[in-house]
């Protein structure tokens, strides 16, 4: 498939479907609803406002479960919302909410995914990174504080993957960073001045 085909509506609503209907299967099992009720225990307790509350838990829940093919299909998670919501979060309420937003969706996509495992460590704290980052570096254009946040989250996270030294590992590498880039420039490039606007 070429980059053409990956990226067109067809290829992108058919993804979306697929997400949407696992998603669907996950929250009938109950798992979800203890990850809202820690999200929203987690707001009140940082007296959020009822927007931020809405906002927060309808991009961490799209960030969470962007993921969840990976359950399915095994293979780098380069297509995400992880970076998307954690960049926005960060611009709208702070570095704080933008670094636990970020930490705590990776986590969440980790184990809806279930792909935990000595790495897990190493993406939360890039996430972090990312949501603190992103607050001081608003002034930028939307798409490219998008793109540092994808550097960020590479920088800090696949130098310790690398170590493994083997073929694979580096072409998984290759594979996610190229992917990650792309996907994240699109949805930074279509939706991220509109979410901006609802958010602020």
């Amino acid at each position: 498939m070429g980059l053409k085909e990956f990226l067109s509506i067809d290829s992108i609503l058919s993804w979306l479907a697929y997400q949407a209907k696992s998603l669907t299967r996950y929250v009938l099992t109950g798992k979800a609803a203890l990850i809202v009720t820690a999200i929203i225990v987690l707001m009140f307790f940082l007296k959020a406002s009822l927007k931020m509350l809405i906002v927060v838990a309808v991009l961490g829940t799209a960030a969470s479960f962007s993921t969840i093919y990976k359950r399915y299909v095994r293979m780098p998670s380069a297509i995400e919302l992880v970076t998307f919501g954690t960049v926005m979060t960060s611009i709208a309420y702070g570095p704080f909410i933008g670094a636990v937003f970020g930490a705590v969706t990776t986590l969440i996509s980790e184990i809806v995914s279930a792909a935990v495992d000595m790495n897990t460590f190493m993406y939360i704290l890039s996430r972090a990174v990312t949501g603190t980052l992103a607050f001081y570096l608003q002034s930028i254009n939307i798409v490219m504080l998008g793109i540092i946040g994808v550097i960020i989250f590479g920088l800090i996270s696949t130098p310790l993957y690398l170590l493994a030294g083997d073929f694979e590992a580096k072409w998984k590498t290759v594979y996610f960073l190229t992917i990650n880039f792309l996907f994240n420039l699109l949805v930074f490039s279509l939706l991220g001045k509109a979410v901006l606007g609802i958010i602020m």
